[in-house]
């Protein structure tokens, strides 16, 4: 879908949206939004970006989906421009390199293109990088970027990002947009309570510093059981940051004794790697940190070499797939 056909939509007669979730965590799914539900999360969005009439936005993602669709809700709703280009790793090809964009919507992988480029966008403002969780060594160069680069966290069912935080040295907690508070359940699940009064629990691990402040620990979902003790393989990998330099994922193989163990599965085609040093490096690595330990989390039992990682449609490792791979489901 494109810009053009998207704002035809947004302008007819209908008082909803029908948008697709991304299929990050399994078959995308149609959901209608209300088109005043989306005008509020724009409202938000605006009011912290202070974007207004002057201003201009520029979105390299697919109009399809709730990201680029949101841009063009706030473009309308603040009476600015908006420009968009065709999706693809290596955005602002036709964008001058002093050229004025107040906003700009990426994905991790196009953020990584614009920071190898050899000259940098002096005009941008702010970008704002959404889609999927940052990885560590993107997050470090673009803290020594100088580019001012904001995560979000939310999903297509909140109208796009609840919540955001600065992308530098401090990795902080995620702060909800005005209106906007936070709890989790009795499994730890993030519940985003909504200023209409409606409340959407996620699968989301969170853990809260206060009612507007949260960090995601990981996915529910993703969770690791072993000998009875919870992993929370994300939490494990955050820990390791750009210690790792292959991309990996950490997961699970049946034990008959301990019910599940946990592995360390590498994406290197064709390298020799030494996995019983690399085990033992993470190993070293993993007992720096305490309060790990005191929960029991132990470093992986193996490091599995694979030439390549499942992936999601988004491109980031699909974590449930590689489990149902690993358990021969």
């Amino acid at each position: 879908m494109t810009q053009q056909e998207f704002e035809k939509i947004w302008h007819d007669n209908k008082d909803y949206v029908e948008c697709h979730t991304s299929g990050s965590t399994g078959l995308p799914k149609e959901i209608r939004l209300s088109k005043e539900y989306m005008r509020e999360s724009a409202g938000r969005t605006n009011v912290f970006f202070r974007i207004d009439e002057a201003s201009r936005l520029h979105t390299c993602l697919d109009f399809r989906y709730i990201a680029s669709m949101m841009m063009t809700v706030r473009s309308d709703e603040a009476g600015c421009k908006l420009t968009s280009e065709h999706p693809s790793s290596r955005p602002l090809g036709a964008i001058a390199k002093d050229e004025r964009i107040d906003l700009l919507s990426v994905v991790p992988a196009q953020m990584e293109w614009i920071l190898d480029s050899i000259e940098r966008w002096s005009g941008i403002r702010n970008i704002l990088v959404g889609g999927s969780s940052i990885p560590s060594l993107l997050r470090r160069r673009i803290i020594l970027s100088g580019y001012n680069v904001w995560e979000s966290y939310g999903m297509t069912e909140t109208a796009s990002h609840i919540a955001l935080r600065k992308v530098d040295d401090e990795e902080g907690p995620f702060r909800t947009l005005e209106g906007i508070t936070v709890d989790i359940n009795r499994e730890g699940c993030l519940i985003v309570n909504m200023p209409d009064g409606k409340s959407l629990t996620t699968t989301d691990l969170a853990e809260l510093y206060g009612s507007r402040e949260f960090r995601i620990l990981g996915r529910a979902d993703h969770t690791i059981i072993s000998g009875g003790i919870k992993i929370r393989p994300e939490e494990l990998e955050s820990r390791l940051g750009p210690f790792i330099a292959y991309d990996y994922c950490l997961s699970s193989v049946p034990d008959r004794k301990w019910g599940e163990r946990v592995v360390m599965v590498v994406e290197a085609s064709g390298e020799n790697i030494d996995k019983d040093l690399l085990r033992a490096s993470v190993e070293v690595r993993l007992r720096q940190y305490r309060k790990i330990l005191e929960l029991g989390v132990k470093s992986p039992k193996e490091v599995m070499i694979v030439s390549s990682l499942p992936r999601t449609r988004k491109g980031t490792v699909d974590r449930m797939e590689l489990r149902r791979q690993l358990h021969g489901e």
